[in-house]
């Protein structure tokens, strides 16, 4: 494994990752638990890791066959994946999460710590971590090919784990080198800025903003970086509609992923099923271990779910 993932860890969890070979399934996520098996998830599913760095099945192994996570597990890599400045990361985790160079996203689980306001602004005793590995895969959105030759509204689903993200980044590069795109990049994993610098190709004409909520950097995008299609992860929260809704009346294209199996799944989502039928997104794709699988256009997908209804 990548030296660039395995610094955030220590111990026994490192020499099992270290050893662990991705013939037996590229790594997707890997997952400390105080007391618990260490977990990993491949695009072959989720199992427990052995202390030789063994993909075991997930069908409650013993104790002694798994490799137990300590506190001192939690912690080690709680302080590296905050730089050894837990200050430094205050906001992200108190948003739950920390975003780290190349783009990776670990989540975080503890105990939270209310503001007087009501705010959720720290999260103590650190029980669990779910580091989940962003990879860069060019050639990803090579299917979506038409919709980058000019800004196009797309709309990217997948569960989690099924390679959203990726798609979405290499059609952000796509698009940003053929006309201006504006990325927003609220959690730092399309571009993997550091230093206010894109780690990852997002294109030659594509303005990062990053760390901006989506509804504010959508907005702040419009008004003052003119582009033609504006790319952000991971929409849901009626401020982004709104936001998206308002780029597509200033003339703004969006291209956007979201959390969502199937189309059913997301035609239920009223806020969605809106946008889809306003035409701020004029195809849906569906992607499942980092491919493209379906591709539809608003039409259909709306023709296709209304047929399912009426059959039903």
């Amino acid at each position: 494994m990548d030296n660039s993932i395995l610094r955030y860890f220590g111990g026994m969890v490192y020499k099992a990752l270290a050893a662990y070979d991705e013939s037996m399934g590229k790594l997707c996520e890997i997952r400390l638990r105080a007391g618990k098996a260490v977990g990993i998830t491949t695009e072959k599913g989720y199992c427990f890791l052995n202390a030789n760095g063994l993909a075991l099945a997930m069908k409650s192994p013993s104790p002694q066959q798994v490799l137990t996570v300590t506190a001192d597990d939690i912690r080690r890599t709680f302080e590296a994946l905050c730089r050894f400045s837990v200050h430094s990361c205050q906001g992200q985790i108190s948003r739950g999460f920390i975003t780290v160079a190349g783009g990776h996203r670990a989540g975080i689980c503890g105990t939270a710590v209310y503001s007087p306001d009501g705010r959720v602004e720290n999260l103590k005793y650190i029980s669990g971590i779910n580091f989940r590995i962003a990879r860069e895969i060019k050639g990803a959105a090579d299917r979506l090919s038409d919709c980058v030759k000019r800004p196009t509204g797309v709309l990217i689903c997948g569960e989690p784990c099924s390679g959203k993200t990726t798609v979405l980044r290499d059609l952000c590069r796509q698009a940003g080198n053929r006309f201006p795109v504006s990325l927003i990049d609220e959690r730092g994993e399309i571009a993997a800025a550091c230093g206010g610098a894109p780690n990852n190709d997002v294109g030659a004409n594509t303005d990062v903003l990053n760390g901006f909520s989506k509804g504010d950097g959508i907005i702040t995008a419009v008004r003052s970086m003119s582009p033609r299609l504006i790319v952000c992860d991971e929409i849901g929260s009626e401020e982004d509609i709104r936001a998206l809704r308002l780029a597509s009346l200033s003339g703004v294209k969006a291209a956007a992923a979201v959390h969502c199996g199937s189309p059913d799944e997301l035609m239920r989502r009223e806020h969605l099923r809106r946008l889809i039928a306003e035409g701020v997104f004029e195809y849906i794709v569906f992607v499942h271990q980092r491919e493209i699988v379906k591709i539809y256009s608003g039409r259909e997908l709306i023709e296709a779910c209304g047929k399912e209804q009426r059959n039903g």
